[in-house]
């Protein structure tokens, strides 16, 4: 073996130098040592000696070197990285943050009895599981929340999500980020989208006085477009179940309609017909893209949608049919142009630089005339 060998010399000079430098030294040499494949058997029981005598020093900066040589290390002791990781925070944070040995269980008792900081470390982990996620969800500081769901690498399932949601009712913070993941199931996601528009409206009222029908409409705008934006990620099962809940909540309106129509999810337009009229999906397909404008026409009308709000309707399923690919599939940017442009024609005296302006001025149309309403189609 090399220079750096472990020896029994390295226990002597651990009791026969007191200084706490020494002793740091010597903390770094065994756990850095203890990551090499070529250790005798008797090397390796020495160190894990070594280190288990360590980790109980008085002094903070030995276990805190032992922590940062250890963190990173999958075959270190586990009962020493335990130890380490109910250490003072200083100590703690390298393991919490980082150390594979750490199992699942380990983690989840870590944050019901650990402090905010340590919360923090543990939902800061490259990857946080499951059960662990649960655990801050129910138990973690709100830093350590925040910490949670904006990590990438936190799977955050729909019973962590539902505690999230009670826990910060009221919070834009916490909420906002839960919207972005992708394991979140449908009709969660429509609560949290109404979390935050109802907590943007009160800001606006509150902080910035502006006018109640001002907010409610700026709420709605947000609340539609955070919908349009989370259904690119839902399958077919849970945009239908989103469907149903926006229309027994009453927010299944003919502006949600037309932005899905003009970011291409045509989709969500044919389950929306579907659920407003109660026809079936085959047959609306069928009404909606191949009996030609009549066929539309007549849905349009049974699904009780504003007539002012029909040209649009019509010319982007038109542009939809036209720029299509065989395959079904739609290169977005072109589409959303061609949509503009069309709706510019259609509606010229609309001055609008965007789509968005677009669909926020005709909704101006809209609101003049009734919702839409559910109804049966002989």
């Amino acid at each position: 073996m090399d220079a750096e060998q472990l020896t029994i010399a390295d226990v002597e000079r651990l009791l026969s130098n007191p200084s706490e430098d020494a002793r740091a030294a010597v903390a770094e040499k065994v756990a850095r040592k203890f990551t090499d494949v070529e250790l005798a058997p008797r090397e390796r029981e020495l160190a894990h000696e070594i280190l288990g005598f360590l980790v109980h020093d008085v002094a903070i900066s030995v276990r805190e070197a032992l922590a940062r040589c250890l963190d990173d290390n999958p075959t270190a002791p586990r009962d020493v990285v335990l130890r380490l990781a109910r250490d003072i925070d200083q100590v703690a944070m390298p393991v919490l943050e980082r150390s594979p040995v750490l199992t699942d269980e380990d983690l989840v008792g870590l944050v019901f009895y650990g402090s905010p900081a340590k919360q923090c470390a543990i939902a800061a982990r490259a990857a946080v599981p499951e059960p662990v996620s649960e655990a801050i969800a129910h138990r973690g500081d709100r830093s350590a929340v925040l910490t949670l769901v904006h990590n990438a690498g936190a799977v955050i399932n729909e019973a962590a999500a539902t505690i999230l949601v009670k826990r910060y009712a009221d919070d834009a913070d916490v909420a906002a980020p839960l919207m972005q993941q992708r394991e979140l199931p449908a009709l969660l996601v429509e609560r949290l989208i109404a979390m935050v528009s109802e907590e943007l409206r009160e800001y606006l009222v509150e902080h910035h006085e502006v006018d109640h029908r001002v907010a409610a409409t700026l709420e709605e705008q947000t609340r539609e477009r955070a919908t349009t934006d989370a259904l690119t990620r839902m399958g077919n099962d849970d945009l239908r179940a989103l469907v149903a809940q926006l229309a027994e909540n009453g927010r299944l309106t003919a502006t949600l309609i037309l932005r899905a129509a003009c970011a291409g999810e045509v989709r969500f337009v044919e389950a929306a017909f579907a659920e407003l009229t109660s026809v079936p999906d085959e047959r609306i397909w069928r009404l909606i893209h191949d009996v030609g404008a009549l066929g539309f026409r007549a849905v349009y009308a049974r699904a009780g949608m504003p007539e002012a709000l029909y040209p649009a309707f019509r010319r982007v399923l038109d542009i939809h049919q036209a720029v299509r690919n065989s395959d079904g599939s739609l290169d977005l940017e072109l589409y959303r142009f061609h949509v503009l442009e069309g709706l510019r024609e259609t509606f010229e005296e609309i001055d609008a630089p965007d789509l968005e302006t677009m669909i926020d001025k005709l909704a101006r149309l809209a609101s003049a005339g009734p919702g839409p309403r559910k109804q049966n189609v002989a």
